[in-house]
């Protein structure tokens, strides 16, 4: 690309390199927890680059650390490094090479970001004022898997002050970025529910008890716990996207097993909604259904004032002011940064949205669309950005 995007020159030699690597990331990706040759990917090369490798055992997350002065204050990117369990339709060149497995979040474009970052700072450390952490997180995807909170758990953000973070957008053009002070993304679960009941034949209904009819009661209630006991300036999704169950159609089917999702946008709301469901539940009990709810989630993104004011500052550097905006609306959908912020004293950490898409290329694909394309000149500018805050 022709450096129109103000990018240092210094970076914009790396442009080959950070197409390269986002190319050879995203023929690997692999599930969430799973992630064995991406993290060797990145390790080796942030070994490569100088860092301070730390290997967290059993897990595929690493960090890697560039200190230049200890009396510094330590700061961190974090990237998430897991893939989606679908297919890859780009059909190029650089398609997923492992099959029903495929970057359709763009968490390769995270890497990269990071990893070109990371390369530009080990041969200009004397431009840092911080010391720097680089956060590769496995399982960001997955709420049932441990991600961040494991991390977090382990040690990731010991000694961080501050932690940044992005999450690509193709529906945005590149050049462009979107971020807000406050919540940034949903309060979210993930749940699947398992209905036990008796088998029977069709014929004699009376004579069993109806898996998928109490399923779909359950669901239903749901739905009316959205619409009548939620705050409606509260926004609150509650969504199934899979049930299982029954074995032929003649038949009462014995067991459902159903999974879906939950969003919520403060935490009373969150908390009404997993009361409810866990209330709704237990009625089956009653009915003489043997029923299990298991749900693991996130915490909401809440980024703090004064990191989304560093944010702004380093994009506002290179970048026109108006293709920075500072108010967005905050994302549906969850991320389990959220730890990685509650993690440092005062919760001083954001994330924004990077514009990955281009219109004039036919990119223009919400995530987990498939197929899912990005725009490589986004790459550039995501470094660019916590080049800046870490050199500020």
């Amino acid at each position: 690309m022709t450096n129109k995007y103000n990018i240092s020159d210094k970076l914009f030699a790396l442009e080959a390199f950070s197409k390269k690597t986002r190319q050879d990331l995203h023929k690997i990706p692999e599930p969430s927890g799973q992630e064995y040759k991406t993290s060797e990917y990145c390790r080796e090369l942030m070994n490569s680059f100088g860092y301070t490798i730390r290997q967290f055992e059993g897990y595929t997350g690493f960090t890697a650390d560039l200190v230049v002065d200890p009396a510094k204050p330590l700061i961190a990117y974090r990237t998430d490094i897991d893939g989606l369990e679908m297919p890859d339709l780009t059909g190029n060149e650089h398609s997923s090479i492992h099959e029903g497995c495929a970057h359709n979040c763009g968490h390769d474009t995270h890497m990269t970001i990071a990893l070109t970052a990371a390369n530009y700072l080990s041969q200009n450390a004397t431009e840092l004022t911080h010391n720097v952490r680089f956060i590769f997180q496995m399982a960001e995807e997955d709420m049932r898997i441990p991600g961040a909170d494991k991390m977090v758990e382990m040690g990731c953000m010991d000694g961080v002050s501050e932690v940044y973070g992005l999450h690509n957008d193709a529906a945005v053009d590149t050049g462009y970025i979107r971020f807000n002070a406050g919540v940034m993304s949903s309060y979210g679960s993930a749940w699947t529910l398992d209905v036990h009941g008796v088998s029977a034949h069709g014929s004699t209904p009376h004579k069993g008890l109806d898996a998928i009819r109490e399923t779909t009661r359950i669901i239903d209630y749901m739905d009316y716990i959205v619409a009548k006991k939620t705050d409606p300036f509260s926004p609150a999704v509650f969504g199934c996207g899979m049930i299982n169950g029954g074995t032929i159609p003649n038949a009462l089917a014995d067991h459902v097993q159903a999974r879906g999702t939950i969003r919520s946008m403060d935490e009373e709301t969150n908390k009404v909604l997993k009361e409810s469901f866990n209330e709704i539940v237990a009625r089956s009990e009653a009915g003489g259904f043997k029923t299990t709810l298991e749900a693991s989630g996130y915490p909401a993104v809440i980024n703090h004032p004064q990191a989304v004011k560093v944010i702004y500052n380093a994009a506002a550097s290179f970048l026109p002011t108006e293709n920075i905006e500072p108010n967005c609306k905050p994302m549906t959908g969850s991320e389990d940064f959220s730890y990685m912020i509650n993690a440092t004293k005062d919760k001083l950490g954001a994330m924004y949205f990077l514009g990955s898409g281009n219109k004039a290329k036919g990119i223009n694909n919400y995530l987990h669309a498939n197929p899912y394309f990005v725009d490589d000149d986004c790459l550039l500018i995501g470094a660019q950005i916590f080049i800046n805050i870490a050199t500020r």
